[in-house]
């Protein structure tokens, strides 16, 4: 039972680094950021790239960060900013953005499955009846830092709160003087970020490929919709929840099944909370 709370654990933190940028750029701009998975998929493949080049496994990872970081905010300026306006439009741009990206990377690097090595693979740690394998520690530290630092650039700085004010009322932000379109990059800049974490988190347990991302966006969306669009410590809780859910449901039901216990509990949720754990009437980015 500990072990399978503890691989919970860390479902939840991968969810929750994907389904965090996702519901950052909803909260300001609105959009489904479906291209999101592309992103991590060539972040991914940064990183995998930087390694194989023979660049030290930290360095390789600040190189899939900063690839995604890249990229996503490519999205934003080419293609999301255009159509922040057009909510019949943005789903089409951003699938067809999803496929741009898997496709460059299927281009770029074929179809087979890539391995990421880290220094942590035969590294485990073991606490009672509980082992925990060293890459799975060292990316959960990952995740939890990541998502505490942006908690702390939301609550605690000039730029969260012109990004929350943003979030909150669009029209009354821009007339007291907030740069609207600084703030639609800066949440893509952040989302793309997240997404480099989540390459790295998800890359050395999984297999570096071009649609290795298609199953944690769709949990990550399911997430969002669970802790209330718009919502960055809904989507928190409701990560965790997820992870934990899906975990036991692997492990005492069918792991067939893994991904529709997720589908259940949003089913169940919903009738209960029909704006999700989180929502408040407004939108907010906190």
């Amino acid at each position: 039972m500990s072990q399978v709370l503890v691989n919970g654990l860390f479902l939840g933190c991968l969810f929750a680094v994907v389904a965090v940028g996702l519901t950052l750029v909803y909260g300001v701009m609105e959009v489904p950021n479906f291209a999101h998975a592309g992103v991590i998929v060539l972040a991914a493949y940064a990183t995998w790239a930087a390694g194989d080049a023979g660049a030290p496994f930290a360095l390789a990872a600040l190189a899939g960060i900063a690839c995604g970081a890249v990229v996503s905010v490519l999205t934003e300026v080419l293609a999301y900013r255009w159509v922040v306006d057009k909510p019949a439009a943005s789903p089409a741009v951003a699938l067809g953005l999803l496929l741009i990206l898997q496709n460059t990377a299927l281009r770029g690097y074929g179809g087979a499955g890539r391995s990421l090595d880290t220094p942590y693979d035969t590294v485990l740690f073991r606490i009672g009846p509980v082992t925990l394998p060293g890459v799975k520690v060292a990316l959960v530290l990952l995740a939890v830092l990541s998502l505490a630092a942006l908690h702390l650039l939301l609550s605690r700085t000039s730029l969260g709160r012109a990004m929350r004010a943003v979030a909150q009322d669009r029209e009354a932000a821009a007339m007291l003087g907030v740069p609207i379109r600084r703030q639609y990059t800066l949440a893509f800049l952040i989302a793309g970020l997240l997404g480099g974490v989540a390459a790295i988190a998800y890359a050395p347990t999984f297999q570096v490929s071009p649609y290795m991302a298609d199953d944690v966006l769709l949990s990550a969306f399911v997430v969002v919709v669970l802790g209330g669009l718009g919502s960055v410590r809904g989507a928190v809780t409701g990560a965790l929840v997820l992870g934990v859910a899906e975990s036991l449901g692997s492990a005492y039901v069918s792991s067939a099944y893994q991904s529709a216990f997720g589908f259940l509990l949003l089913v169940l949720v919903l009738v209960r909370w029909p704006s999700g754990l989180r929502s408040t009437d407004a939108r907010r980015v906190a």
